[in-house]
């Protein structure tokens, strides 16, 4: 009788591999110490690589803007742009208030003012603002004229009842203007002047034009 013999499953398991706990414990001391090398590595990399800031510039203003001691009137003028064409008061008042407006610096005359406030007269009248040979106020203007002063003028209605509207497109004002000077220098100058002023303005295409001015001097 033949006996057949079963060989017995052998079950293989898993192999292991253990690392010593010494190694261990050196691995974890050495790793935290590498990535924070290589960290700051990285770190001085990137400080190193940053470039140095640049200087700040600072603007002071445009370079072709002129100074404010050498635009007409230090800048105080009125303008024709000031005024409300389609308002008969506006109109004559920026007009009187820019016949009165002079700067000893760059003006030789009075009919300077009247030049600079062609564009709120009408064609007929800017063609008569021709400036005289000779200033008639040269007198009055000898000392402002040594400290570069420009005037200051002001106004307030003329008294009486030469204002009026004549029709709806025709109109009088009359203004009793007063000035002083004002000096680059910052001398107190006490010249001083005064005027009454008649404007004349008509109305076309709704707005209102200087056609006519006059003036008569009080004195002070």
């Amino acid at each position: 009788m033949a006996i057949i013999m079963t060989p017995t499953p052998t079950h293989h398991r898993p192999i292991r591999q253990h690392v010593p706990r010494r190694a261990a414990a050196v691995l974890c001391l050495v790793l935290p110490l590498t990535l924070s090398a290589v960290a700051c590595s990285n770190n001085e990399d990137q400080a190193g690589s940053t470039p140095d800031p640049t200087p700040t510039t600072i603007y002071e203003g445009s370079y072709t803007t002129a100074a404010a001691d050498d635009v007409i009137g230090n800048g105080t003028f009125t303008t024709p742009e000031d005024a409300d064409r389609s308002d008969v008061e506006s109109t004559a008042e920026v007009a009187a208030l820019m016949l009165h407006s002079w700067d000893t610096t760059t003006d030789t005359t009075q009919t300077a003012a009247a030049i600079r406030a062609i564009p709120l007269m009408s064609n007929e009248w800017a063609a008569n603002q021709v400036e005289p040979e000779r200033n008639g106020a040269q007198g009055e203007w000898l000392k402002p004229a040594e400290h570069q002063a420009y005037s200051a003028p002001s106004i307030v209605p003329a008294p009486g009842d030469v204002s009026e509207d004549v029709a709806d497109d025709k109109a009088i004002r009359a203004y009793d203007v007063s000035w002083r000077w004002i000096s680059r220098d910052g001398t107190d100058l006490t010249t001083t002047g005064r005027q009454i002023v008649t404007i004349y303005l008509e109305k076309h295409d709704d707005q209102w034009d200087v056609v006519g001015h006059q003036f008569q001097d009080m004195g002070l």
